[in-house]
């Protein structure tokens, strides 16, 4: 059956395939002169194809990826590259901050590193020297160990002068802050001659080549769900055009509140047709049958606990019960009652009785629409 909830819609889609049987329909006849009484009719013929049960819900569509840019040393910016709207590569200049101060700390740094590098080495041979003569018992317990303590103070001014140039290195290389992936540029902060400091926010740079959508299923359809699974995206901006998407990711519990699971489409996006924020219809398969007869809805009589159709047989009517499966969005699966190349009338049905002859047959497309 079908299940309607607000704002998702559970439906069933009908794929149709070719008959197993080459039936022909009956053969038209137009008497509408000499025999008012018969009954004009339209008929549909009963196929054998397969049946998808899909569930539809809404989203929004997001970015695979958000980088959010902020600098990581302070200083006045003197240069701006990029504009919101803007398409950027990896590794492209967005903004320079002030390198003066940083380019002095770096040259400082590499000094003091050199003049330590030079005071260890200094040490490290003097220490070379007194454990000779140590060996030789040339010098004092006391000259040996103050020799070792040398070198290890000279060391560690070194390490700490390395370190500290190493940061004034970095320092320098952060004053130029670049794109950290392709994408756009959705939102910027920063204007040439102003001061930043390492928590404002410069630029928002998303990856929109691929997009996702994270929507909530109901835990009914927990184990019908799979990891590979195919999606179909639709958007208002473009209601004549489908996205094909993958399911990518299924959370693997239920939330214990809203009783529903999060599941994430990923689709191809290289024409950037779909952004960020876009309010999506996600329409995922949860199952598949194949080889079942299927009929128009509209070729269907409901009685008192007994479903029925009327079929055409050379030119006459014959009321038919049959016993019907799953509901798609058009047509019924039929269990029992018809075979693959019965013709059912889908239009016209009003009057019509068992044994009726027809005036006119006038053949619909299989899905009776």
């Amino acid at each position: 059956m079908k299940w309607l909830r607000l704002p998702v819609v559970f439906s069933l889609t009908l794929i149709l395939l070719t008959a197993c049987g080459n039936t022909a329909p009956p053969e038209p006849r137009d008497n509408l002169g000499s025999e008012p009484s018969k009954p004009q009719v339209f008929v549909t013929q009963v196929t054998q194809g397969s049946v998808l049960t899909t569930y539809t819900i809404a989203g929004t569509v997001l970015p695979e990826q958000t980088a959010r840019i902020t600098s990581k040393v302070p200083g006045r910016i003197t240069r701006v590259s990029v504009e919101a709207g803007d398409r950027v590569s990896q590794g492209d200049l967005l903004m320079l901050i002030d390198p003066v101060d940083y380019e002095r700390q770096y040259e400082n740094s590499t000094a003091l590193m050199n003049q330590a590098r030079v005071t260890l080495e200094r040490v490290q041979r003097d220490l070379a020297r007194i454990e000779t003569l140590y060996a030789r018992e040339a010098v004092s317990e006391q000259s040996y160990q103050d020799a070792k303590t040398a070198r290890d103070l000279a060391q560690f001014q070194y390490d700490q002068a390395v370190s500290a140039w190493k940061m004034a290195g970095q320092n320098l290389k952060e004053s130029r802050i670049s794109a950290p992936m392709a994408g756009i540029i959705t939102d910027k902060f920063v204007n040439e001659g102003e001061l930043i400091g390492t928590q404002a926010p410069a630029f928002v740079i998303v990856q929109m080549d691929t997009v996702k959508i994270e929507v909530d299923l109901p835990e009914r359809l927990f184990g019908s769900i799979h990891m590979g699974g195919q999606g179909l995206l639709t958007v208002d901006a473009f209601p004549e055009e489908s996205f094909a998407g993958t399911i990518t990711r299924i959370h693997p519990t239920i939330d214990p509140v809203s009783r529903t699971f999060r599941m994430t489409i990923t689709v191809d996006n290289p024409a950037l047709k779909l952004r960020s924020g876009m309010t999506a219809r996600v329409q995922v398969v949860q199952t598949s049958r194949e080889n079942i007869l299927a009929v128009p809805k509209s070729s269907i009589i409901l009685g008192e606990n007994r479903t029925f159709v009327y079929r055409v047989v050379d030119e006459t009517i014959q009321r038919v019960e049959i016993r019907l499966g799953i509901e798609g969005d058009t047509v019924f699966e039929v269990l029992d009652g018809l075979v693959a190349g019965d013709w059912v009338v889908t239009r016209g049905i009003t009057g019509l009785t068992d044994g009726m002859k027809i005036r006119s047959i006038v053949v619909q497309s299989t899905t009776g629409e």
